[in-house]
């Protein structure tokens, strides 16, 4: 009870310089929601004037309507807000309403506009003032640690989940649009890993949130280090996921501070990541408590559907969009454990953190859900991940941040494998294909997902042709201690070969041309090994226990 009282004056005397503040004019920002949208100029059945060609052909393609709610926002309801001297800063056509940034004054006036619903939370969702013309925020401390390396071998976190397979497939993201929600994406406008991706026009559009940033690349770090695990094209150093994809950055999140109205941030980002016609979001944002503690959410509001966020990546779901989204890193929290909003979200992948050797982190969030549903979702590797600094330095961060893009990258992979399944086709076919997939719990959902295995359930003829084809075998098996390893190949047959250990590192690769050939294995430890013929698009692999 002792500390307590020190934090308890501090909010106090907090929240007494906010209002006074407001007392003497100080502007705040606000979401206002309006009644209707009945004198709206715009259609349902014209949605080119509000919706990309892109965005309807998604919906077309899933037979996704649409909605009033997908309508801008009505003008005339800006435009009267603007007459009374209050800044929009953007309107938000899901929930029909607009972030505005006004003093007490003027929102004491709006607030008598006939066509005005109310003000969401009563509140200011701020609750520092916005100072004009400052420096850039500094970045926020993210749950994570660093260690700068020459180079890096990005083999163990995409092998974990199956994406150096996928990526053989010639499944690499192209075609396919990903939108990053985070706090900036600093230097991404030079960052070597983006070279290629930049050179290719693959970075489709930016958006800014926050009115002290002109633009992404001047906003914060970390949604550079996270990009850089889905889109890096670093030969021997770092590969992204999903490095062929477009991408679309939205900076969502104010590094200097935790405010409530980051979820009103973040529900614009989706709503223009919708209009671009994403494939999928990425984000590795989460939200329980602020600066301001009025506004903390409890554990019953983390139901998918009572938080501001969670609402937001529920609607972007529905309208076809895979959201993916860090569980968070409060596990060791004795206050807090559970997943942050929007984790928990319905009809989302929710991302947990596990360690190379597939271990679930003490950081990462826990579920269920405040209803009881299974969250997280699936898992990836979120400890010692390897990514590109804004530095230019390759480094490792740890966070279910990290995690999250992985799987982002291998969502990006499936939906090019099979444009035509349904989102949530593909959402279930990413759980299913992890390794707790027939008992599920609350710690790492239904485990490490795997592409080959989401790919045979989603088409099982398919998923299995590259197995049944190449005739390869190896033996003995298991095989004992000092004993050569003998590997037979069809004749006139030239493989590469692979040998990974249980941690999906490569140990040994070569080529092989001859039908039989004898191994002698380095002095590996006792295990289980993984063998990978490939030859051309085709491969098997071939479990091996070593009795060394």
């Amino acid at each position: 009870m002792y500390f307590c009282k020190p934090r308890f004056l501090l909010s106090l005397l907090c929240t007494l310089a906010s209002f006074m503040s407001m007392a003497q004019g100080k502007t705040y920002r606000y979401l206002v929601l309006f009644t209707d949208k009945t004198n709206s100029s715009f259609s349902t059945q014209n949605p080119a004037a509000f919706l990309s060609a892109r965005s309807i052909a998604r919906r077309q393609k899933f037979n996704i309507p649409i909605y009033e709610q997908d309508l801008p926002v009505d003008n005339q309801n800006l435009n009267a807000i603007k007459s009374i001297g209050a800044r929009i800063l953007f309107p938000l056509k899901w929930v029909n309403g607009a972030l505005i940034e006004s003093d007490a004054a003027k929102l004491a006036t709006i607030k008598k506009l006939s066509r005005i619903k109310g003000i969401y939370n009563n509140l200011p969702l701020d609750s520092i003032p916005i100072l004009k013309n400052t420096a850039p925020p500094v970045p926020k401390q993210f749950s994570r640690t660093t260690t700068d390396i020459d180079y890096g071998n990005s083999l163990t976190q995409l092998a974990q989940i199956g994406i150096d397979q996928m990526h053989q497939k010639g499944f690499r993201g192209e075609g396919t649009l990903i939108s990053l929600l985070d706090d900036g994406f600093l230097q991404c406008d030079v960052a070597s890993f983006l070279t290629e991706a930049r050179s290719e026009k693959r970075i489709v559009g930016t958006l800014t949130t926050n009115p002290k940033l002109a633009n992404v690349y001047i906003g914060g770090s970390h949604g550079t280090e996270v990009l850089s695990t889905i889109a890096s094209q670093l030969p021997g150093k770092l590969y992204g996921t999903a490095f062929k994809a477009s991408f679309a950055l939205a900076q969502t999140e104010e590094s200097e501070h935790e405010l409530l109205v980051e979820e009103a941030n973040w529900l614009r980002g989706a709503e223009w990541a919708d209009s671009l016609g994403t494939d999928i979001i990425s984000s590795s944002l989460g939200y329980s408590t602020f600066d301001n503690a009025r506004y903390n959410h409890s554990y019953s509001e983390m139901d998918g559907k009572t938080t501001l966020v969670s609402q937001a990546a529920a609607w972007a779901s529905r309208k076809g969009i895979v959201c993916v989204v860090s569980a968070g890193n409060e596990g060791t929290n004795a206050l807090w454990k559970y997943i942050t909003a929007p984790a928990d979200a319905d009809s989302i992948l929710t991302v947990g953190a596990v360690d190379r050797t597939g271990i679930k982190t003490s950081f990462s969030s826990i579920g269920p859900s405040f209803d009881k549903r299974i969250k997280p979702d699936v898992a990836a590797m979120g400890l010692s991940t390897i990514v590109s600094l804004s530095t230019n330095a390759i480094g490792t961060l740890s966070g279910t941040s990290f995690s999250a893009p992985l799987i982002a990258g291998l969502v990006a992979g499936v939906i090019q494998a099979f444009p035509q399944k349904l989102p949530w086709e593909i959402i279930d076919a990413i759980r299913k294909s992890g390794t707790q997939a027939t008992n599920p719990d609350n710690a790492l959902g239904y485990g490490i997902p795997n592409f080959t295995k989401a790919s045979f359930l989603l088409n099982p003829v398919l998923a299995s042709e590259p197995t049944i084809n190449l005739d390869v075998h190896v033996f003995p098996n298991p095989l004992p201690l000092g004993q050569k390893l003998s590997i037979q190949i069809p004749e006139k047959s030239s493989y590469q070969i692979e040998m990974f250990n249980s941690q999906g590192i490569c140990v040994m690769q070569f080529t092989q041309s001859v039908a039989l050939n004898e191994v002698f294995l380095p002095p590996f430890l006792s295990g289980k090994y993984f063998i990978r013929f490939t030859m051309g698009q085709q491969s098997k692999v071939v479990p091996m226990i070593l009795n060394l």
